[in-house]
């Protein structure tokens, strides 16, 4: 089988494929007998109609058009190693013209974009938006949050604050009704936290054991028949004031409710997590800003049908989880006012963003000769082993040479491509000054799923 090759864009080509006449006539004839089974000929049982009989009935050109399907999928494997082409999807059918020696069949093929050079990233400064140093403010206040779990509520004879939990009857009504909700005897409040009453806490504030306050108010959710913000009669027996008492932060509670010996050696810790946040932040909004700095900067031609198939994936997968929450792409439609070619554009920019990703790292491990060890592969399988019943060896055995080893080796290259971009520029905050971003060290990279926010 011969074939020649047509460039229509960077990463489109046009394949023409001559089917001789010989491979033809026998292909028409595969396909005539395995049609003859799926149908009924009149006179014949099924499998047994005569080719011509089954022409007849479904028409010669759909005989043809099998005939030279089946010859592609035999052949193509052929045509790849022939010509070096991957397809990134499946190609298409875009001509077919009958010639002396057979017929021709042309192909639109659409490849992966490729860079052959990634664009100048080493030495690049990345202006970020830094947040405030975690200072002792910070520690302090997460220590607060802590202590709250294991505060006491101790009855006080003053006017509530915020903060303080009050103990109240609290009874509603809407046009002379009284309403069984929002209606509650000896409930503990807590001011500052919403209520189904709008404006609860700000009524209560100041006011001491005893005090009766009377108002009106808007719902702040539906109740029973009434919709949200229907105003409502309220009425508030304020019965205790009580005041939440943390414990002392002192060695001894350290001890007793940490997992440290005392409050020097809890405050280091919370000062570290604090501080790992606040950079983590940090080296995700660079690469949010890198990637797609530089993805703008690399106007590649991406084939329509490969962002294509890319979004189809993305909203399956989208339908997928709708259904696993017992829910459907209609439902969510109608729940968010959207239309689903809303929703699809945004899947083919988001497989935009992920496709120049692609093409970005891939290019940046190419140039700099990022290769993935044997070690690198099997430390990857261990995850998945964890998961199974099979040991790491046996794994990697089973996927050698699979679609899944490539695709895992692919992941690790570009987990350590976009490490090295992090590496090779230069992050700033507003007034210039760099930014230690303290990365892990070059042989440990952080494991990041690469997207363009």
């Amino acid at each position: 089988m011969s074939f020649t090759v047509a460039e229509v864009s960077e990463f489109e080509r046009r394949v023409t494929l001559l089917l001789d006449s010989n491979r033809l006539e026998a292909a028409e004839t595969r396909a005539a007998r395995r049609l003859s089974r799926e149908i009924h000929v009149n006179g014949f049982r099924r499998g047994k109609a005569p080719r011509r009989m089954v022409e007849r009935v479904v028409g010669r050109e759909r005989v043809r058009n099998d005939a030279i399907e089946d010859l592609l999928t035999d052949r193509l494997p052929e045509v790849w190693e022939g010509t070096g082409l991957t397809p990134a999807v499946s190609p298409v059918v875009d001509g077919i013209r009958e010639v002396t020696e057979g017929v021709e069949v042309d192909l639109f093929v659409s490849l992966w974009p490729t860079l052959s050079t990634p664009p100048v990233y080493e030495g690049r400064t990345v202006e970020l938006e830094v947040s405030e140093a975690i200072g002792e403010e910070a520690v302090e206040r997460y220590l607060d949050i802590y202590r709250e779990q294991f505060a006491e509520l101790e009855t006080v004879e003053r006017p509530c604050r915020a903060g303080d939990y009050v103990a109240i009857d609290l009874r509603s009504s809407h046009e002379g009704r009284h309403l069984e909700a929002p209606s509650a005897t000896g409930f503990l409040y807590e001011l500052g936290v919403e209520a189904p009453v709008e404006g609860l806490t700000d009524h209560l504030l100041g006011c001491e054991a005893g005090a009766v306050v009377e108002f009106e108010a808007p719902l702040r959710i539906a109740v029973g028949d009434l919709p949200e913000g229907t105003v409502i009669g309220v009425r508030v027996v304020v019965e205790e004031v009580r005041e939440k008492l943390l414990p002392d932060l002192d060695d001894e509670w350290a001890s007793d409710f940490t997992d440290f010996d005392s409050v020097s050696e809890l405050r280091e810790r919370v000062y570290e997590d604090l501080e790992g946040e606040r950079l983590d932040s940090l080296r995700s909004q660079l690469r949010g800003t890198l990637l797609t700095m530089l993805a703008e900067e690399m106007a590649l031609g991406i084939p329509e049908a490969v962002v294509d198939a890319s979004a189809v994936r993305l909203y399956e997968d989208f339908r997928a989880r709708l259904d696993e929450q017992g829910s459907t792409v209609e439902e969510y439609l109608e729940a968010t006012g959207q239309d689903i070619e809303a929703v699809f554009g945004r899947f083919r920019d988001q497989a935009t963003a992920q496709i120049q990703v692609r093409a970005l790292l891939d290019s940046v491990a190419a140039h700099a000769g990022i290769e993935v060890s044997d070690e690198q592969l099997l430390d990857a399988y261990q995850a998945i082993a964890s998961r199974t019943d099979q040991s790491v060896d046996s794994l990697a055995e089973e996927l050698a040479g699979s679609a899944l080893e490539n695709s895992v080796r692919s992941d690790i290259l570009r987990t350590r491509a976009l490490d090295v971009l992090m590496r090779g520029v230069v992050a700033t905050d507003g007034d210039g000054a760099v930014i230690d971003l303290r990365l892990d060290p070059p042989d440990a990279p952080e494991i990041v799923e690469a997207e363009i926010e």
